[in-house]
């Protein structure tokens, strides 16, 4: 089975040949809100990190890996950096995400743009090395029919201009997300398991720049 593999070393200097590239860019249109056709206020979710540890900047540490997170409105993005002298396996294309306590199997930089979310390698990381992933539920990205792709929000970000929205956003505070994320250490395989909870909900202000999300291309048709 080939593995995909990640910059082994921090240091600037050095320049990885890497078999498959990890690396997020940043991508999104620049307009602001609202958008066209979309009446109502647009919602932005602010996140903590619960468990295993709390954490409002979602930052986690161990013996043996540091991941920092960023949750934006459709995904959950991820540094994870190996703090062993080992190499070490992420089976990000067999987490999964829970939503209202319902789990739903993840895309990772992989399967994003794929027909199919089954049969991509772990990811291999060499020792003291890095990886840039995202995850999101296998459902909430596909191609619509003008051959566009489109990603579903974990929760609700716009209220439509209507009570039912408003109250339905609301409701969302203090709810958590769940990621289940694999990550093989030798022969030891250990699925490390985060929470989010929703801290805060903030209307997003009309002039705000739409903030960009960190994605790579999708594929030319």
């Amino acid at each position: 089975m080939k593995l995909f593999t990640v910059a082994p070393s921090f240091a600037k200097s050095i320049v990885p040949v890497l078999v498959f590239s990890v690396t997020l860019e940043f991508f999104g249109c620049g307009s602001s809100y609202p958008a066209p056709g979309v009446d109502g206020k647009k919602y932005h979710y602010v996140y903590l990190l619960v468990e295993p540890v709390t954490s409002p900047k979602l930052e986690f540490k161990d013996a043996k890996v540091s991941i920092t997170f960023t949750i934006d409105d459709a995904a959950i993005s991820y540094t994870l950096l190996n703090l062993t002298q080992q190499q070490l396996l992420v089976e990000s294309g067999a987490a999964s995400i829970g939503i209202d306590g319902n789990f739903i199997p993840a895309r990772n930089i992989q399967s994003l743009y794929s027909d199919s979310v089954h049969g991509f390698a772990p990811i291999l990381i060499g020792p003291r090395g890095y990886l840039q992933d995202i995850v999101i539920p296998r459902t909430h990205i596909f191609r619509n029919d003008d051959d566009e792709w489109v990603e579903t929000d974990l929760f609700s970000t716009l209220d439509s201009g209507t009570v039912a929205g408003r109250k339905l956003i609301a409701k969302n505070n203090g709810k958590e997300i769940n990621l289940m994320l694999p990550i093989t250490f030798g022969e030891k395989r250990k699925v490390y398991s985060f929470a989010f909870k929703v801290g805060a909900i903030k209307v997003v202000n009309p002039n705000a720049e739409i903030p960009q999300k960190q994605r790579p291309p999708a594929p030319e048709l």
